[in-house]
């Protein structure tokens, strides 16, 4: 898992000495408070979360299909042309090109043992990854293209209407995107999703206090429960989670193949 720091945490070695903040609850919480649940890729200079408000969520849904025949009929043909390099069919849909995220991936095998730090091993591909698109996304808005790709879509509706949505906002967006299409792609996820975050401050979470500075480890089910929905928020970011079956990632790896081992060897 490339892209997933919670994952590749997980996956990596036991988590000692992080503490666990489960449940749509209280991720809920977290979610809500930005500010002070700093996305743990900053620590090794990738991008704050932004806010996940209406006006993010809207420009998702005009720029990501809502069903997976939607997402047939608008990039199966791309997908098809990449004849099985991921890296090209994420090329197609996405906009991040195939050579960067080659780049991407040897970059991160070849430094990610160097920090002795597993909470900041774990995140530095996404952090890796945030810094390419950041300059990606401002020479496209600089020479702005037909939209054909979600990155050159992104940037087309950004600003119409009254809510406009910042560069840094579609970078982060676009990582988003990327990292959930490349890991749904590549692995065979359990039924967790996870996010590494930091706090900025100390805070009170369901009664227990946690210092300024804990690096936090937060764990949802990836498929929200009907009888008990979360807040917008949460639902969004489990969207974008590698590991959500009905998610970003998860649309375009059926598109790629039709199970897990169709989709490794495509990888």
């Amino acid at each position: 898992m490339l892209f997933d720091p919670a994952a590749n945490l997980i996956r990596s070695e036991p988590v000692i000495g992080l503490p666990v903040i489960a449940g749509d609850a209280a991720v809920g919480q977290v979610c809500s408070d930005p500010s002070a649940f700093a996305d743990v890729t900053s620590l090794v200079g990738g991008l704050p979360v932004p806010v996940l408000d209406s006006r993010l969520r809207g420009l998702l849904r005009l720029v990501w299909p809502d069903t997976r025949t939607q997402a047939r009929l608008l990039w199966g043909a791309r997908v098809r042309s990449a004849r099985g390099d991921l890296a090209g069919a994420v090329a197609e849909v996405v906009g991040v090109p195939g050579s960067v995220l080659r780049r991407v991936a040897a970059r991160c095998r070849e430094g990610g043992r160097d920090s002795v730090d597993a909470v900041v091993r774990a995140a530095v591909p996404l952090a890796v990854l945030q810094a390419e698109v950041v300059q990606i996304v401002r020479e496209r808005a600089g020479a702005p293209r037909p939209p054909e790709t979600v990155l050159d879509e992104l940037l087309f509706w950004r600003g119409t209407g009254r809510d406009h949505v910042s560069l840094d906002e579609v970078a982060w967006l676009v990582s988003a995107l990327t990292a959930a299409v490349w890991d749904a792609s590549r692995t065979a996820r359990a039924g967790m999703v996870g996010w590494l975050r930091v706090t900025t401050e100390a805070v009170v979470l369901g009664g227990v206090r946690i210092p300024g500075g804990t690096r936090c480890l937060l764990l949802v089910d990836a498929v929200e429960r009907a009888d008990r929905p979360a807040r917008p928020a949460l639902q969004t970011l489990r969207w974008l989670a590698p590991a959500a079956p009905e998610g970003a990632g998860a649309t375009v790896a059926r598109l790629l193949g039709d199970g897990p081992a169709t989709l490794q060897r495509a990888a």
